[in-house]
């Protein structure tokens, strides 16, 4: 069964990469014409900061899978970093949107929004499975949320690799 688990995982987590693969694809399409808008509006250092918060929380997952008998503190860091990350990004999207950037104005907040709420919305599944996983305790779960929260953070690096660093190179 536990095989049988981790292989719908995985055969979801492909049609999610496809997925997210077409959406980068997009960004990347219409990026000439955006980015003088995503070059004023994007800051890299304030992202860098939550990034470094998600890419640590796969550390803190992987030492969750490793660790049973320390399962629920590492899953809390883990929860902890997930949810920083999330609120982190919110608040920067919320000040893009108070500088006037909204969804219709133009390919590049279409776009990013699009990426990047989708990113989110994952990232929120995320840290409910974790929670879940968490007040529960099963332990034969873990691995296969695990694989989950470590596609989240792939895709997050593409999307900052693409949307933030390629922005300003």
């Amino acid at each position: 069964m536990r095989d049988r688990v981790r292989l719908g995982m995985a055969l979801f987590l492909l049609t999610d990469a496809i997925f997210f693969f077409f959406l980068i694809l997009a960004f990347i399409y219409f990026r000439d014409a955006s980015l003088h808008t995503a070059a004023l509006t994007l800051d890299l250092r304030v992202t860098a900061t939550w990034t470094a918060c998600l890419l640590t929380s796969s550390l803190s997952m992987w030492r969750a899978v490793a660790s049973p008998r320390r399962r629920r503190l590492w899953l809390g860091v883990t929860i902890t970093l997930g949810v920083v990350f999330f609120v982190g990004q919110g608040t920067e999207y919320l000040r893009i949107l108070r500088d006037g950037i909204a969804t219709t104005q133009g390919l590049f907040s279409t776009t990013f929004f699009t990426l990047a709420g989708v990113h989110g919305l994952h990232l929120l599944i995320g840290i409910v499975l974790l929670a879940i996983l968490l007040m529960v305790g099963n332990s034969a779960a873990t691995g296969v949320i695990a694989m989950y929260w470590y596609f989240v953070g792939v895709v997050w690096i593409a999307i900052f690799s693409v949307v933030y660093l390629w922005t300003f190179l």
